[in-house]
């Protein structure tokens, strides 16, 4: 199961379109570590192994995507500039000055985009499995995948945790997220997909400063490590830290093996 800490401190933040953005806080620091969501499908509880290894060395501060958990599901405005926003109004609202950034997935492109508009906010970022859209015109999404989420979410949850937890006896962790990801919003999740510019954050790559930790699963079937070489080539100083046999969330499932890549590069 993943652990629930409990924070010392929570409150909301107000993004720059008046968006409440659900926030806790844990520990104390320096250092000062942030945690961006990776997307509106899950919220910040599929962070708790981080929070629990990082927060006695730290002060590590989660929130909620706009769209999940507690904060609030505007009907628009789910664009990756809308969350690098958000990911700015939390480090306003909790005082932190500035902080190591870590996400996951496609939570990297709104980071690239924090990371780049407001390098003085950044100190390090630390990416697992990163997902970025690199062709020069991204084709649009689907519409009938995006009905398809409408119609059989729970089928589309299913499918897509089966697919990032692809490591042998995963049931228990495969059974807890598609428990959280039911708690998200099909609506929410098609809009998104609908107003996702991948191209800006991508340009931005060789643009990111601070130093850049890359997290990969050697077994990632969505993402595979070719993609996060791809992204490395073009981050002017980024390392790659392949974890064996690890799938696409090994944070999630295999804490142990990534807990302490992070502990040695952020704290």
């Amino acid at each position: 199961m993943i652990p629930r800490p409990e924070p010392i401190d929570r409150g909301i933040a107000t993004s720059a379109d008046g968006v409440g953005i659900a926030w806790s806080r844990y520990g104390s620091g320096p250092p000062a570590i942030l945690f961006v969501p990776t997307w509106n499908l899950v919220d910040s509880r599929v962070v708790g192994h981080q929070v629990a290894a990082l927060a006695p060395h730290a002060s590590v501060v989660t929130y909620d995507p706009r769209g999940a958990g507690a904060s609030n599901r505007p009907p628009t405005g789910y664009d990756f500039a809308h969350h690098a926003a958000d990911a700015l109004a939390v480090l306003d609202a909790t005082g932190t000055e500035r902080a190591s950034v870590v996400t996951a997935s496609r939570g990297l492109n709104a980071v690239i985009l924090l990371a780049v508009e407001h390098p003085e906010r950044a100190e390090r970022v630390a990416v697992i499995g990163p997902y970025m859209r690199l062709e020069r015109d991204p084709p649009p999404p689907d519409p009938a995948v995006l009905e398809s989420w409408r119609t059989d979410w729970g089928g589309f949850i299913d499918r897509f945790m089966h697919a990032v937890f692809s490591e042998p006896d995963s049931d228990d962790v495969i059974a807890e997220m598609i428990g959280i990801g039911l708690d998200s919003s099909p609506v929410i999740v098609a809009t998104q997909e609908t107003e996702l510019d991948w191209v800006t954050p991508a340009q931005r790559l060789g643009k990111v400063a601070c130093p850049v930790l890359v997290i990969h699963g050697a077994k990632d079937g969505p993402v595979p490590v070719s993609h996060a070489e791809e992204i490395l080539a073009t981050l002017p100083n980024a390392r790659l830290a392949v974890v064996p046999a690890g799938g696409h969330r090994p944070d999630i499932r295999s804490p142990e093996r990534v807990n302490p890549l992070l502990l040695e590069f952020l704290v």
